[in-house]
This record gives C-alpha cells, sequence and structure tokens, in this order.
C-alpha cells in the first residue's frame, strides 16, 4: 500500500509541475498591461518612460476602428484599425509575448501613420481582447496573422500589406512569410525576433540557471498534453528560408532576452531580400527609442523601396 501511495504522489507531483510549466510558458491574459506593473522598474526602461507612456496614448486615443475576425480554429480575433487620408499601403502589426500592441508600437505607431500607412494593431491570441486562453510562440499565431491579411486584403483588394512584428510577433511574422501569402503583402519587418521556439524557451530555462535537459521536455510535454500543440512542429529560421518578400531586420545588440545573434541567424538565413539595423547598448524591443534617428532611417528606405518600387534595389 506504501508503494501505491508513493507512486500516486510521484504521479500527482508531476501533473502538478506539468500543469505549472504550461502556465508559466503559455498562460496569456493576466499578464496583459505591464505599463502598470514594474515594468518601468528596469533602469534600462526608466529614460524612456515617458516616451513609451505618451505613445501609447496616441495609440488609444487616436480615432481607429475595432475589428474582429475569426482564426482558424474559432477563437476570436481583435484588432484596431487606423485609416488614414490617400493611403500609400497597410501595416499589419504583431506584438510580443505577454505585451499589448500599443506597448510594443507606442513609439512608432504616430510615425509610421505619418508616412501615409494605415495600420491594425492586432491582439494576439490570448492577449488583450483575443480570445484564447494559451500563447504558443508563433506556431498558432502565424496562422492568425494568415486570416488577418486575408481579412485586409478582401477589405482593400490591390492596396501592398506590410507585415510587421516585434519579439515573439517577429518570429509570427517571419513563421507567416514562409506561407502562401496574397499578392497584396509587399514586404515584412522583423524586430528582436527569435529563431524558434524550442531555441526560445531554453534561452530563458538557462537564464534562471535550471537544466534545460530536464525542464525542456517538461514544457514541451504540457505544451502537447494541455494545450495541443508542439513547440518543435514551426521555426522562424525555417520558415524564412522558404520567404520571398523584401525583409528590413531591426535587433538590439544589448538585447538580454532575446540575443542579438538570433537576430543575425534568421537575417542570414532569410532567403528573400533582405536588410539589417542593429542598434548598439539596445536592449529587448528598444532599438527604436534607444537610436530612432537610425532606426527611422532604416523605416522609411525600406518603406519607399517596397511601396514605391516593390525592391530594394
Amino acid at each position: 500500500m506504501l508503494a501505491i501511495y508513493i507512486i500516486l504522489a510521484i504521479l500527482g507531483l508531476f501533473v502538478f509541475l506539468e500543469i505549472l510549466f504550461f502556465l508559466l510558458a503559455f498562460g496569456g491574459r493576466t499578464w496583459a498591461d505591464f505599463t502598470k506593473h514594474n515594468f518601468f522598474f528596469k533602469p534600462e526602461l526608466r529614460p524612456y518612460a515617458d516616451l513609451i507612456l505618451s505613445g501609447k496614448r496616441w495609440c488609444l486615443e487616436t480615432p481607429h476602428e475595432d475589428v474582429t475576425i475569426r482564426a482558424q480554429d474559432g477563437i476570436r480575433l481583435h484588432g484596431r484599425f487606423y485609416d488614414v487620408p490617400d493611403r500609400r499601403g497597410i501595416v499589419i502589426m504583431m506584438h510580443g509575448y505577454r505585451s499589448m500592441a500599443e506597448n510594443d508600437f507606442s513609439c512608432s505607431s504616430a510615425y509610421v501613420h505619418g508616412q501615409g500607412l494605415a495600420m491594425l494593431l492586432a491582439d494576439q491570441r490570448a492577449h488583450g481582447q483575443s480570445g484564447g486562453f494559451a500563447m504558443t510562440f508563433g506556431l498558432r499565431e502565424h496562422l492568425d496573422l494568415l486570416e488577418w491579411v486575408r481579412y485586409i486584403a478582401g477589405r482593400f483588394p490591390g492596396e501592398k500589406i506590410i507585415l510587421e512584428g516585434l519579439s515573439m510577433g517577429a518570429s509570427t511574422v517571419l513563421m507567416a512569410a514562409g506561407e502562401p501569402l496574397p499578392p497584396e503583402v509587399s514586404g515584412i519587418i522583423c524586430d528582436c525576433g527569435y529563431t524558434s521556439p524550442r531555441e526560445i524557451i531554453s534561452a530563458v530555462i538557462k537564464s534562471y540557471h535550471l537544466p534545460v535537459g530536464v525542464c525542456y521536455p517538461m514544457v514541451r510535454l504540457a505544451g502537447r498534453v494541455l494545450g495541443g500543440f508542439d513547440v518543435e512542429s514551426c521555426s522562424a529560421l525555417e520558415a524564412g528560408k522558404r520567404a520571398d518578400l523584401p525583409a528590413l531586420f531591426i535587433h538590439g545588440e544589448a538585447d538580454d532576452f532575446v540575443p542579438c545573434q538570433m537576430g543575425r541567424d534568421n537575417f542570414a538565413a532569410y532567403a528573400g531580400p533582405k536588410r539589417l539595423c542593429t542598434v548598439p547598448g539596445a536592449g529587448h524591443g528598444l532599438s527604436y527609442v534607444v537610436d530612432m534617428e537610425k532606426c527611422q532611417k532604416a523605416l522609411v528606405e525600406f518603406l519607399n523601396g517596397v511601396l514605391e518600387t516593390e525592391s530594394l534595389s
């Protein structure tokens, strides 16, 4: 009888750990708005707090249309559409892990809008006003992005579309770029994206000084059993090898969450026309605020090349 109790206790502990790993790695929703919590307690962010918050106010207060679509698995997806007179094109923006579009694109949205581009700021699944209970590191998110592309292309036929993402959003965009896309999609912008779910999950585990060989298989199993997805079923780096769209890669050289080397690896593997802009001293997702002039120059040159000539040459 004691042996049975021990076995049951071990099984109970295993189930508890699997649920814990699932919530820690893939749980969403409750992490929605870090600007209301400890975001600006990080020393590297304090100099940019006013800039980020003023940009966020612009996103929330500028007139926009709330739009919703359905993902392939039926989840309700929400986004904010910002139109502009005399549109040159439309940018679909995908935010990062446990963030919000109005946070990640707070400082660049007004500038992009001012370049004559309409914008769709999408809430990733399990974030903001979109449905779902789990994030999947781009596996299902890139399929959601394909649905947003179909929606925009159907609503504005013949107009040029650019896909932009930051962090997990950048990897989402890269994964989508490896899929068949409507001809309206003219280019992609990837800011500090990781190479694959496996690599970034392993890197985070290692940063907490935990054994990757033990923890990663448990995280993967938690995704498969509790979420119905396999984190090794998709890779941004591998998807980039199948892509042919013009691409702009941006990455902070001091990024300690998604190492800059991952951005360089994504850039090196990417098969289409490409440009790389790295920013010395910029941490994760902070390239734009650390060196606004450099990033704006890269953005304008890329946008003009894609929207006016459809070529990077």
